[in-house]
């Protein structure tokens, strides 16, 4: 357990705990024998409390504290405060969950200690199984073969993190655990909205930028409003692509490929050795500081309609493009073995991942009697375009 100097006071006197220090400590530590709330200090609140956070894990509503599973919430709120806007930013306060990373949007997520399987290189992860921790927007689920979507966090009413078997209420895709973004729904009676943006600049690399506006307007009193909020986070680079040569080495590069066949064609064994006088390459022509520049841009508009007493239909419609260039890990040697400076590689071609998505919902909330309805359905369209460098995997072909 960390220490936080200064946020508890003890002596002959009663402790008194400082509310920006429980907020600190309240984001990091997590209780697990029932849930984990974290959420933002009011004026109102008692000294030394905790605000109360309401959850639907279990498919209604709940204070976080109740729920008999393990689960950590977190307040729209609290996300600005701690600056998270993208799942690597959240996992930093979740202790049980680890995500492996190629990059913005190749996060492997593990729950304790349970995982569907490597994000295969070859592939990009785009053909991959189903992951076994289910990503939700809303009551939508954004779980779909190879990675999960990686959820910009704008205009977020909170974030519920479910571990542990989930497969009852979130489907066969959620045997490890669930991550839930719930967004602010559009509010009946209050006009409001809000601007904010921020700048600063990476280490070692290029500025950062984003903006994020949020607008609720009432149509009709009572019955119809709509929300929407339009985001763009612009990331600088900081890994440098550094001019490097490409040598074939005909002396040391073999390769053997081997194949048996049942179907009577044989055995074949074929050493492949690389001829004498293979040329040596460059990168000049793609070298540059700061490659791996990252930018999130999407819209969301949502209304809501209450029809007739204790029905309401929420239709929501969301755009996301997510364009991460280069790459985001560093080599010790270039492709000849030449030592590197720090954030340095060596790369033969561009690199990006390009992840964009829409998403279309309707959610109907009603009763029947002494009985809840809820109808959840959504049309989700998502394009991957991913290339790598596989330079070095050409020695001995």
């Amino acid at each position: 357990m960390n220490k936080l100097g200064g946020c508890i006071s003890t002596g002959s006197l009663p402790v008194k705990i400082n509310q920006k220090c429980a907020r600190a400590v309240a984001a990091i530590l997590g209780t697990h024998a029932a849930g984990a709330a974290y959420a933002a200090a009011t004026p109102d609140q008692s000294e030394g409390g905790v605000q109360e956070v309401v959850v639907t894990a279990q498919r209604r509503s709940e204070n976080a504290q109740d729920v008999p599973i393990a689960i950590q919430a977190f307040t729209g709120d609290t996300l600005q405060q701690l600056n998270v806007t993208n799942f690597d930013d959240l996992l930093k306060y979740l202790p049980n969950v680890v995500a492996p990373s190629a990059g913005p949007g190749q996060d492997q997520i593990f729950m304790r200690g349970l995982s569907a399987g490597n994000v295969a290189t070859q592939s990009g992860g785009s053909i991959n199984g189903f992951p076994n921790v289910a990503i939700y927007l809303d009551e939508q689920s954004g779980q779909l073969p190879g990675r999960n979507l990686d959820v910009y966090a704008a205009d977020l009413e909170r974030v519920e993190v479910l571990e542990g078997p989930q497969g009852t209420l979130f489907g066969a895709g959620a045997q490890a655990g669930v991550i839930r973004y719930i967004t602010n729904k559009p509010k009946l009676n209050v006009t409001e909205g809000n601007v904010s943006a921020s700048y600063g600049v990476t280490a070692g690399g290029d500025p950062n930028t984003d903006i994020a506006a949020v607008l609720n307007l009432p149509l009709i009193a009572d019955k119809l409003a709509v929300r929407g909020v339009v985001y763009d986070d612009r990331r600088g680079g900081y890994i440098n692509n550094v001019p490097a040569t490409f040598t074939r080495n005909a002396s040391t590069d073999l390769g053997i490929h081997y194949a048996n066949y049942p179907s009577g064609c044989g055995p074949t064994t074929t050493p492949c050795q690389v001829p004498p006088g293979s040329p040596v390459i460059n990168n000049n022509a793609i070298a540059a500081s700061a490659i791996n520049p990252v930018t999130y841009q999407g819209v969301r508009v949502a209304a809501r309609w209450d029809f007739a007493d204790d029905w309401s239909a929420l239709i929501t419609q969301s755009y996301q493009d997510m364009d991460a260039e280069g790459v985001f890990y560093q080599m010790p040697k270039s492709s000849d073995g030449v030592a590197l400076p720090k954030q340095s590689v060596t790369l033969f071609n561009n690199s990006y991942n390009k992840d964009r998505f829409e998403n279309t919902a309707l959610t109907i909330n009603g009763r029947i009697g002494a009985l809840r309805a809820v109808y959840a359905g959504s049309y989700l369209v998502r394009n991957l375009d991913t290339v790598q460098d596989y330079t070095n995997y050409a020695r001995g072909l």
